[in-house]
């Protein structure tokens, strides 16, 4: 018989950084260190709030829940920017802890309706979205300015 597992999903704290990191890497191959890490969530401009998924007190996963007050809506506008977890530990409901937190926080703060965006090549990700309720809306479109 399979060892229960413990999972836990709460707001990042400064020790997570380098698990961010190491996340970070694995999901969208960009390589930040923790000290850039700090400098962003000590940034006062960062709109961005992370909360990371512990599984027997290691870290496997993360989200980023982005909040916007807006001059043309009353509501603030709240988005999932990210949401990543280890191979191995999907399927074990990290991923739906992980956004049931940052909907409570995003609720709590006043979001009426939550976006996400994600590949539409990235069927197992619109499958989890779609069963929690998320439905297709908008199409974005991305141009680089660089």
């Amino acid at each position: 018989m399979p060892t229960p597992r413990t999972l836990a999903v709460r707001s990042a704290t400064l020790t997570d950084l380098p698990e961010l990191a190491r996340l970070h890497q694995a999901f969208n191959g960009v390589q930040v260190t923790p000290q850039e890490f700090h400098a962003r969530l000590a940034n006062p401009l960062c709109v961005e709030q992370a909360f990371v998924a512990e599984m027997d007190g290691r870290v496997v996963g993360f989200a980023a829940l982005r909040v916007v007050e807006s001059i043309f809506y009353s509501d603030p506008q709240g988005e999932i920017t990210e949401l990543y977890v280890e191979k191995q530990y999907r399927r074990a409901g990290v991923a739906r802890a992980l956004l049931a937190l940052a909907e409570q926080v995003a609720k709590a703060r006043g979001v009426q309706e939550m976006v996400v965006l994600t590949g539409s090549f990235n069927r197992p990700a619109r499958k989890l979205y779609q069963s929690l309720g998320y439905e297709a809306g908008e199409i974005a479109l991305c141009k680089g300015l660089a």
